[in-house]
């Protein structure tokens, strides 16, 4: 449990006055917010609503559920995320998202992408990938199902599907062709604003995954981001590299290194470069490996909150899940978190980063029965674990889907992912799961999210505490 993690995203600010708020105009001919002025401080707002609405206990919960608070939960296992998800919250794992207007990269049969019309925002992509392309059915023709002439939306995700979307093969730092396997809306989540030294900016939430000089990373975790409580930056404690489009690094032809880099930093594709050197793609594939031209880093120079704003992502299909956004190289959705078990299984990443077990201890069954579970039986679990990734991975690697292979681990792998409670469900999920025979990891993640919700709103906070704290009851 030492490796569960919980974070505030975002809260609404000045929950207790919210909630006074919308108890006050109830009750008042006036409009409330004419009289801003004088309304109570956070504390005396809160002190009046555990009077008039909590302590009673007479219904009339609605004023509550106005104020959200949104956690960022990391490395608990995957059924306490499954149980989360079962309470009146909002739950989405693994999100990883990208602002409305980021530019996905495409590219022509000759692998260019110079072409502006091969541009599409990612909003634009999941406007046709949900509703379909804009189209006119002439007057003497009418739909299949009879509908009228005129304007209709034309279905496009065959049309998508066939796009070719520029992706990087992450072994040789070349960029290929990819395809898109689904579009999605992610919500409205809090952006940031990455910029590069060369200019190029990204707008992306902290958790999507950006592919660095060290790997794949979270945004936050590739620049060491420290974030107030209304989400603004406080520090950048690292000093990090993007890798982008075009690869690395800046005369006559492709034996001639620093004439090779200056047509890879242009963008150009090995098809492209063949075409200028009249020679196969092949030569030029060669001469790149001699080289041993890599990506293209561009240090981060700095990181800025813009707010909350609707969200997307693509799933990307084939064997590189990333795509080119704004000219950065990020990772598509990972829906299935895939990569981690293949590292388990190669020895990259250590088993118990990847699958939870519960450490050696005696432990209470349902009916109270005790038991042990002990250190050779623990190990006997992990090898276990291990054997069931290195499965995975021979699966994966013969050609089966994710979804398939994945169904033949371990329950409990580690997972992340975003919940949002407004006050009221908050409650509601401690009073079902901040309990002596909830399960251990649900628990654990109680007591890690209640000093944020303490801070968050001190006065009911306390309420709760010496009223219900622990009681099992149905909250308000």
């Amino acid at each position: 449990m030492d490796k569960f993690r919980v974070e505030v995203i975002s809260q609404t600010p000045n929950p207790q006055q919210v909630i006074y708020a919308a108890l006050h105009q109830d009750y008042t001919e006036n409009f409330v917010v004419d009289e801003r002025d004088s309304w109570p401080c956070e504390a005396e707002c809160g002190e009046i609503i555990v009077k008039r609405l909590l302590a009673g206990d007479r219904g009339h919960y609605g004023p509550l559920e106005h104020p959200q608070i949104i956690f960022n939960c990391g490395y608990f296992p995957h059924s306490v995320m499954q149980q989360a998800r079962t309470h009146r919250v909002g739950v989405s794992f693994d999100v990883q998202c990208l602002a409305a207007d980021t530019i996905i990269t495409f590219v022509d049969c000759d692998g260019s992408a110079s072409k502006t019309n091969l541009s599409k925002t990612i909003e634009e992509l999941y406007d046709l990938w949900t509703n379909g392309e804009k189209a006119i059915r002439s007057r003497s023709i009418r739909g299949r199902n009879g509908e009228p002439p005129g304007e209709y939306r034309r279905d496009s995700k065959q049309t998508i599907r066939k796009m070719r979307l520029r992706v990087l093969n992450e072994q040789t730092g070349l960029f290929e062709v990819g395809h898109i396997k689904d579009v999605m809306c992610s919500g409205i989540q809090p952006v940031y604003k990455v910029t590069l030294e060369d200019g190029k900016t990204l707008e992306c939430t902290t958790n999507h995954r950006l592919f660095t000089a060290n790997g794949w990373q979270t945004m936050k975790d590739a620049v060491g981001l420290t974030t107030a409580s209304d989400g603004n930056v406080v520090s950048i404690a690292k000093n990090s590299y993007v890798m982008c489009n075009g690869l690395s690094v800046t005369e006559d032809f492709y034996t001639d290194k620093s004439w090779l880099e200056a047509q890879i930093t242009k963008g150009l594709t090995t098809q492209e470069i063949a075409g200028l050197s009249d020679c196969s793609i092949a030569t030029i594939k060669v001469w790149i490996d001699k080289f041993e031209l890599r990506s293209h880093p561009v240090k981060i120079k700095s990181v800025e909150y813009v707010g909350e704003q609707m969200t997307y992502d693509l799933e990307v299909d084939g064997e590189w899940h990333n795509f080119v956004a704004n000219g950065l190289v990020v990772h598509n959705s990972l829906r299935y978190t895939g990569n981690q078990f293949l590292d388990a299984a190669t020895g990259k990443k250590d088993i118990e980063d990847i699958f939870y077990l519960r450490p050696v201890d005696y432990y209470t069954d349902r009916e109270g029965k005790k038991y042990y579970y002990s250190p050779e039986q623990r190990q006997q679990d992990l090898e276990w674990c291990l054997e069931a990734a290195k499965r995975y991975k021979i699966d994966f690697d013969g050609g089966m889907s994710e979804e398939h292979a994945r169904g033949k681990l371990p329950f409990d792998y580690r997972q992340h992912f975003v919940v949002s409670f407004n006050l009221r469900s908050f409650l509601h999920f401690a009073d079902l799961r901040n309990k002596k025979n909830a399960q251990l990891e649900i628990q654990k993640l109680c007591e890690m999210m209640w000093p944020h919700f303490e801070n968050w709103a001190p006065d009911i906070a306390k309420w709760y505490t010496t009223t219900r704290l622990g009681k099992a009851r149905l909250a308000p």
